[in-house]
Formats: C-alpha cells, sequence, structure tokens
C-alpha cells in the first residue's frame, strides 16, 4: 500500500507536454509486450478517484467542446480522443504532475488548465483525420464567400470604383481602359448593354464576344468579351474587366450576381461604375479580399434642372425630345394613342416586355432627327442600356404598382437613374429638363435630385458627427416614421455629440401588460432597448457603458412580453374585450425620458405637412366653399393680417386653410366619383329607384331594434362571439315560446312543434314502445351477423366435406331481412307470448339463455350443435 502523500500547494503548475510525452513513452516501454502503459508513480484508490472526475468533467464540458472544435476537432473525434488522452495522462504520470491534478476541483480552473495539453495531444495523434475535417468544413464555409473564387485570390486585384450620376463620364472611361488592354470583359445589367459594347467594339475593329443568357456570338481571335453580369467566367483570366450598375448590389432578386462577379472576376484590373450609394459596401468588401481600393468621383457633363410649373397643357402640349415615362403598359399605351390623336407627332414605345432589338429599334427611330418620331413613351426600362437624344423627362407618376396591388413610390435612386437620361452630353440638346405631369408631384422628383439624405441623417445633421459617426447612427436600426424611435436616437446622438456618456434612463415596470394598450407600449421600450444595444457594439465601451445591464433589461422586457401575451389570451377567452381596457400611468411613462426630443421631432412632422398641404393646393381646382367654410377662411385671412410670418398666429391660420382645403378636396373626390354602397344600392339605382325608400326603411328597421326589450338583446359588451350566439338564439326560442302561448299551441298532441312542446301520456307511452322494438331490432340484426360469421369461422376449421355434412344435417333457414323481422314479430304477438330474448318460436335462432343446454323442442337446436362444436375447436386454435 502507497503511502499518503501530503497534500499539495494551490495553484501548482502542470508540467510541459513534452515532458509528460516522454515519460508517457517510458511507461509504455515498461508495459513490455502487454501493451498496457505502467504508471511511473503509484495511485491511491482516493487520488484516482479524483483524477476521473477531473477528466470527466473535462469530458462533458460545453466550453472544452467549442475550444476542440474551433482546431476542427469534431464530435465524432472528440468522443474517441478524450479517452485515449485519459490514458496518456495517467501513463505520464509523475510526482509533478500528480500534486498539480491534486490541487485542482473540478470546473472551469481545471478545464483551462487541462486543454493545452489536451490540444497538443490531438494535433499530434490525429492529424489526418483534423486535416481531412478542416478541408470538409473550409468548402461549405458561407462565411466567407470570397474563398470560393481560388482563381482570383491567386490574383493582386486593382479595384476602381467610379462613381458619378448618369451622363457623368463614368462608363466611357471605364471602357476606354478595357479598349487599351489586351484582355477584356464587360459585365451589364442588360443584354442591350452587352449588344450596344459589342457591336462599338467589332465597329472600331476591336474584336470582341457576345455572351448572353439568350445568346452566344463567338468571334475568332477575340480577347475582349461583352456580357451580361450573371454569365461572366470565373475561370478565364483578363487584364480588365468591367462591372456596370454596381450599385445594383443591393437588389433583392439580383443583387447575388454583382456580388459574384466582384468577388470571383479573375482581372488584373476591376473597374467598377454606378452611382456612390454602394462605396461603402463595396469597400469593406476590398478590405475583407485584402485588395486595394481607389475611388474616382466624377460630375454630370451637363446641367439638369427641374420645371417646377409640371406640365402646362398637359400631353397635348408635348414637344420634340420629350420622353414621357410611365409605369404600366396600359398607361404606355394609352399616351401614346393620346399624343398621336392631339398632336402631329408620332410617339416611340420603350418597356422591358419588348425584347432587346425592337428596343433599340425604337431608340433608333427617336434619335434619328428627320423623321416624325419626335417623342418617346416610356417605362423604367428607358433609365438603362439606350442612348437616347431627350430633351426632357416627364413623369406620368411617381408611384407604381407592385404586384398589381399595392401602389409604392418610387424608388430614388431609379427617379436620378431616369430623369438623368435628360440632355445627354453626347445629344442635341445643352441642358436636360425633368418635370411630372401632377404639378404636386414635382416636390417629391426635387428631393430625389437633391443630394441623397437619408431622413435620419437630415434629423442629425446638425450634431456635429463626423462621417464615420453619422454612418453608424443612420444605419441604426430606426425608423424615420417611427418617432418615439427617433427621438431615442436623435437623444443618443446628441449625448455622443457631446461627450457624455450614453445612458438609457427608462424605467420598465415589473407589473405584466394587461391590455393591448400597455403591450405596446412595452413593444416600444422594448425597440428602444435594442437600439442602445444596436449601437453599443459600434461604439466603445466607454460612451455606451453597462451593457450587460441593459441586455438583463431586454431579457426581462421579453419575459414580461411574453407573460403578457399569455394574460391577453386568457381574458380574451374568458370573454373580456381587452381591446377597450386602459393603459396603466407606469407603463405608458416608460419613455419620458424622449419627451423633449420626441416634442421637437412632432413639430418638425407638423410643419412637414403644412408644406406640403401647401404644396398640393397649387395647381388644383377650388371647390365653392360652404357658408361655414367661407367664414372658417376669412378667420384665417385675419389671423394672416394679425400676425407676422411665423408666428404662432400665421401656424394656426395656415393648419386652419389647410383642413378646409383638403375638405374640400374630399367633396369634390365624392362628388366626383360616389361611394358605393353595396350590390342593393346598385341595383336600385339602375332600375331608376330612389334612395329615399330604401333608406326610410333601414331607418324603420335601426328603430324597431332599438325599441326591443334589452332582455330579448341579452348581449353583454363583455361577452365572447359564441356566447353573443348562444344568448341570440335562447332569446329566439323564449320569443317563440311566448308567442306559442298566446296562441294556445303548447300541451297539444300534434301541436305547432315549436320548441319545447310536451307530450301527452298516451304520446309518451307510444314513443318508449318505439324506442324498445328499435332496440330490439338492433339486437336481432346483430345476432344473424355473429352466427354467419360463425358459419364462415366453421368451414375453415372443419373442412369441406364436414361442413357440408353439418349443413345437410341442419335445417334450412333463411336470413330475414328487418321488414321480416318486423312482420314475423307482429304474428308471433298475436299468436301468444314470445319466445326467449324476444325472438318468435321457429325463427332459426337458438333458444334458452344456456349456449351448451340441448332443448330438442326448439326448431334451431338442431343446427346449433355442429356449430357450437366448430366455434370451439376454432376458439381452441387461438388458445
Amino acid at each position: 500500500m502507497a503511502e499518503p502523500q501530503a497534500s499539495p500547494a494551490p495553484g501548482a503548475a502542470l508540467p510541459p507536454y513534452e515532458q509528460l510525452k516522454y515519460r508517457a513513452a517510458a511507461a509504455v516501454k515498461l508495459g513490455g509486450t502487454s501493451g498496457a502503459a505502467q504508471p511511473l508513480v503509484a495511485l491511491s484508490a482516493g487520488q484516482r478517484s479524483h483524477f476521473d472526475r477531473l477528466l470527466l468533467n473535462f469530458q462533458l464540458s460545453g466550453s472544452v467542446k467549442d475550444q476542440a472544435l474551433a482546431l476542427y476537432v469534431n464530435s465524432k473525434l472528440y468522443a474517441e480522443a478524450v479517452p485515449q488522452f485519459h490514458e496518456w495522462l495517467l501513463a505520464g504520470m509523475d510526482g509533478q504532475l500528480r500534486d498539480a491534478l491534486m490541487g485542482l476541483q473540478a470546473g472551469p480552473a481545471a478545464q483551462e488548465a487541462l486543454f493545452p495539453l489536451f490540444a497538443q495531444f490531438v494535433l499530434e495523434r490525429y492529424t489526418d483525420d483534423i486535416k481531412a475535417y478542416r478541408e470538409k468544413v473550409q468548402t461549405v464555409d458561407l462565411r466567407n464567400p470570397h474563398q470560393w473564387f481560388p482563381v482570383a485570390r491567386a490574383l493582386q486585384r486593382r479595384i476602381i470604383y467610379h462613381a458619378g450620376p448618369t451622363n457623368s463620364g463614368k462608363t466611357y472611361n471605364a471602357l476606354q481602359a478595357m479598349r487599351a488592354a489586351q484582355s477584356g470583359v464587360y459585365c451589364g445589367p442588360l443584354r442591350l448593354l452587352a449588344m450596344e459594347v459589342y457591336d462599338t467594339c467589332n465597329a472600331d475593329g476591336l474584336y470582341c464576344n457576345l455572351i448572353t443568357g439568350q445568346e452566344r456570338r463567338e468571334v475568332p481571335g477575340a480577347g475582349h468579351t461583352a456580357c451580361t453580369v450573371e454569365m461572366v467566367s470565373m475561370q478565364r483570366r483578363v487584364d480588365v474587366a468591367v462591372i456596370d450598375e454596381i450599385q445594383m448590389i443591393g437588389d433583392e432578386t439580383r443583387g447575388w450576381a454583382w456580388t459574384r462577379a466582384l468577388m470571383g472576376v479573375p482581372a488584373n484590373e476591376v473597374h467598377l461604375c454606378g452611382d456612390g450609394s454602394a462605396v461603402p459596401l463595396v469597400r469593406r468588401i476590398c478590405e475583407e479580399m485584402g485588395e486595394s481600393f481607389q475611388l474616382n468621383e466624377y460630375d454630370r457633363f451637363t446641367k439638369l434642372t427641374v420645371e417646377e410649373d409640371g406640365l402646362v397643357g398637359g400631353y397635348s402640349a408635348v414637344q420634340p425630345g420629350d420622353c414621357i415615362v410611365a409605369f404600366s403598359r396600359r398607361d404606355i399605351y394609352s399616351i401614346k394613342q393620346y399624343i398621336e390623336q392631339e398632336t402631329k407627332h408620332r410617339a416611340c414605345v420603350v418597356y422591358g416586355a419588348l425584347p432587346p432589338e425592337t428596343r433599340r429599334q425604337q431608340a433608333k427611330l427617336f434619335n434619328e432627327p428627320d423623321n416624325a418620331y419626335r417623342v418617346m413613351v416610356a417605362s423604367d426600362a428607358v433609365g438603362m442600356g439606350l442612348n437616347l437624344n431627350i430633351r426632357r423627362v416627364i413623369f406620368h407618376a411617381v408611384t407604381k404598382f407592385e404586384g398589381g396591388k399595392v401602389s409604392v413610390p418610387v424608388s430614388v435612386s431609379m427617379l436620378k437613374q431616369i430623369a438623368g437620361r435628360a440632355g445627354r452630353r453626347s445629344s442635341q440638346w445643352p441642358e436636360g429638363l425633368a418635370t411630372c405631369r401632377d404639378p404636386a408631384d414635382v416636390a417629391r422628383l426635387q428631393e430625389a435630385l437633391a443630394e441623397s439624405v437619408v431622413a435620419v441623417a437630415a434629423m442629425l445633421g446638425e450634431l456635429g458627427l463626423s462621417v464615420k459617426d453619422m454612418f453608424n447612427f443612420c444605419m441604426a436600426p430606426a425608423s424615420a416614421s417611427d418617432l418615439r424611435l427617433s427621438a431615442a436616437l436623435l437623444q443618443f446622438a446628441t449625448k455622443y455629440s457631446k461627450g457624455q456618456p450614453v445612458t438609457l434612463d427608462i424605467s420598465v415596470p415589473d407589473r405584466v401588460p394587461a391590455s393591448t394598450e400597455e403591450l405596446r407600449h412595452m413593444e416600444a421600450a422594448h425597440q428602444v432597448v435594442m437600439l442602445w444595444l444596436w449601437l453599443s457594439y459600434r461604439f466603445d465601451a466607454e460612451v455606451f457603458p453597462q451593457r450587460d445591464k441593459i441586455q438583463a433589461l431586454a431579457e426581462r422586457i421579453c419575459g414580461l412580453l411574453d407573460k403578457g401575451l399569455r394574460r391577453l389570451t386568457r381574458m380574451s377567452k374568458s370573454g373580456i374585450d381587452i381591446a377597450e381596457l386602459p393603459s396603466r400611468p407606469e407603463h405608458e411613462n416608460m419613455l419620458e425620458c424622449f419627451g423633449d426630443e420626441l416634442e421637437m421631432l412632432e413639430s418638425q412632422r407638423r410643419q412637414q405637412r403644412l408644406n406640403e398641404t401647401r404644396g398640393k393646393r397649387q395647381g388644383r381646382r377650388r371647390a365653392a366653399p360652404s357658408e361655414a367654410q367661407a367664414a372658417a377662411l376669412a378667420a384665417a385671412g385675419e389671423l394672416d393680417g394679425e400676425a407676422g410670418e411665423g408666428s404662432e398666429a400665421g401656424q394656426l391660420a395656415e393648419s386652419l386653410r389647410g383642413a378646409i382645403e383638403a375638405r374640400l378636396q374630399r367633396e369634390q373626390r365624392r362628388e366626383v366619383r360616389p361611394r358605393r354602397k353595396g350590390w342593393q344600392a346598385d341595383q336600385q339605382a339602375a332600375a331608376g329607384e330612389g334612395t329615399g325608400a330604401a333608406d326610410g326603411e333601414a331607418q324603420l328597421q335601426q328603430q324597431q331594434r332599438r325599441q326591443q326589450p334589452e332582455k330579448e338583446k341579452a348581449v353583454a359588451p363583455g361577452q365572447h362571439r359564441h356566447q353573443r350566439r348562444q344568448a341570440e338564439k335562447q332569446a329566439e326560442r323564449q320569443r317563440q315560446r311566448q308567442q306559442a302561448e298566446e296562441q294556445g299551441q303548447l300541451g297539444r298532441p300534434g301541436g305547432s312543434g315549436l320548441p319545447g312542446k310536451r307530450r301527452t301520456p298516451e304520446q309518451q307511452a307510444a314513443f318508449v314502445e318505439r324506442m324498445r322494438a328499435q332496440r330490439e331490432r338492433r339486437a336481432e340484426l346483430k345476432r344473424m351477423r355473429v352466427e354467419e360469421r360463425q358459419r364462415t369461422a366453421m368451414a375453415y376449421v372443419m373442412g369441406a366435406e364436414e361442413a357440408a355434412a353439418a349443413t345437410d344435417a341442419a335445417p334450412a333457414t333463411h336470413h330475414p331481412t328487418k321488414s321480416h323481422v318486423r312482420r314475423e314479430r307482429l304474428s308471433a304477438a298475436a299468436a301468444g307470448p314470445p319466445g326467449q330474448h324476444g325472438v318468435p318460436e321457429g325463427s332459426g335462432s337458438r333458444q334458452g339463455s344456456n349456449a351448451g343446454s340441448d332443448s330438442k323442442g326448439s326448431s334451431g337446436s338442431s343446427g346449433a350443435a355442429p356449430i357450437r362444436s366448430g366455434w370451439n375447436r376454432l376458439m381452441s386454435l387461438f388458445k
């Protein structure tokens, strides 16, 4: 027995891996031919048990598994390696290792001490397995998509971004660099653009191929290729690549193609063309790939002016060089037809469904100065791929239908792209013009063509933030339409700009939300907390302190929301109208700390609405005001006369005038397009009937409903839907009962059949007799089906011959139908008392309650014996 060891000093260091490796090898040699390692130091039972607990805790630890997975030790390899490490560690046991392990307790400290030894052990023992698993992981790792293109990664590419508006020469300079190279590729968003580059290059003597999804034109000896962005090769190396319209990298449906081309095209130089909206994203991608990035910015060559008065005179006043942009095929052809009927011009049409060749032909007709096609009607397809001699772009509308149902505003980038087609440098017009058919839409166009400032950026514009900080705040998950969230963002940015710690001072109550309004306040608080956390990960911890505390607050709010939803579900099922419940003050005042910012944003929003109302009033026909409205307008005029510009009275007058104008516009639209009141009203109108009779009848019915007694309605405000229906049915039955009692119909034989009718004693006796007869008939039919199954089973057990003999010995029986049994039962009742079990004698069924009795007086007993014997033999087989 080994001598007890002195307790080691806590925190003793473990020996190095090389020393344990040498001792483990020596222990294996001492084991000899048996192959079992012999420990160099004897261990007591208590020490061995302590070491087993340490290594078991090490093996089951989730953090150890995660660290091992980071070394590409998967779960299967981990389960195999840990027992081997256990044996190896015990084999190399010496006094130093024993003392160090005895000073550790199962937990994170022991895991942290043992993992370096385990890591060196598995990396040395399982090198090939780890390498194979690492290669598998890297092939399916979606976190580093640039690693999917090894040919491009082998090159030290140079990325050049040409950023500028339409008609700034950015694409021209990029194409010139491609033409000057020995080999190159152009990647465009449309077949039309690829075909244009293909034609111009070959016309200038530069051999170029064309590759699109629909066709391939290969020119012998060509070193250049024009293709759509989806068709660019990731294997063919070139000197210069041009990727046009790079801002479409953010498109929801086709953005993947630009991402793939940017990361994978194998070229020494990659020229990107587009507006500046994609510069931050492209710059970050280049940093991830470790490639150089150069930004070249361009300005527009010609001036672009917005006509604020709109299209004066309508489409009958269009001029040569005008391009009307509509966003539906129906509008395009309607406008084309109107222009050709009302003016002397002919109109070309361009929209996306037309083949590229047709669009090129229409563009050629429009560009030729000596023909009658001097006007174009186009869709948003005119924004890319066509060089047109456009003098003025006229927007038919600044909204379009998505999916044929929902009208959405046209994006700012699309408006800028289309309007920029006017007054190109190569055209005959020295200046470009842009306007809208409706003067009310001009303000939207002007905003789009102005400097692209996000609403959030405008809100934060006066805080003096740097470009990087402004970008981070603008990218925060805060919608400009949510005033409370915008107020929180404004307060955070204000504190940051002043160098103050950005703290979150909201007070979240501990009470579970008990109404939909309280739930809404709690959801708003959670959005503010998540906004703070989002910003805290993008700025220093000193600026956004106590992140752990705010994280715990977010979890607590989530728990309250979950409990609140369950509580509201229970309240709804119990018939409580949760929408009518008020909100408690502690829930309403959770975001009270953002009150100043919220008040300022609301004031800005009111002023913006006033400006929009003033803009919508311009150019619209005024309806005749009523006397009250005229008096209100006069009062507004007096306020304007008494107050100076920008004063509170002036704003009140403007608000009053805007409300009256909106009311007049609604009345005017109602007169032009009356409100529909259902198919009944349409039918009456079609038949020439007036609505006065229908309205009078509706009012009479409503008055009758009001005069009904409350006890007949029996519908409480808090009742659930099925409870209200049940109460209505009960009230209807009560009403019918009262009516029947008044008419003296209740309790009479063969009465009116109303609910709650009482039977006479004779009717009740007849009803009981009918029910008894039905039960007996069902029992008889059930017994006949059982006997039939017994005969079938007997045929299988006794064999064909024995079954035939038994059938011959049995009297001829028949299988009565329901009507036959009813007739036999009636005749037996008339002749005398019925037999046992209510079955008439001679009906062919067994008589007597004892199945084994030999009742020769029964006409069916002679055939029952072989049936019972066959049935018993069948049952014996199953036993």
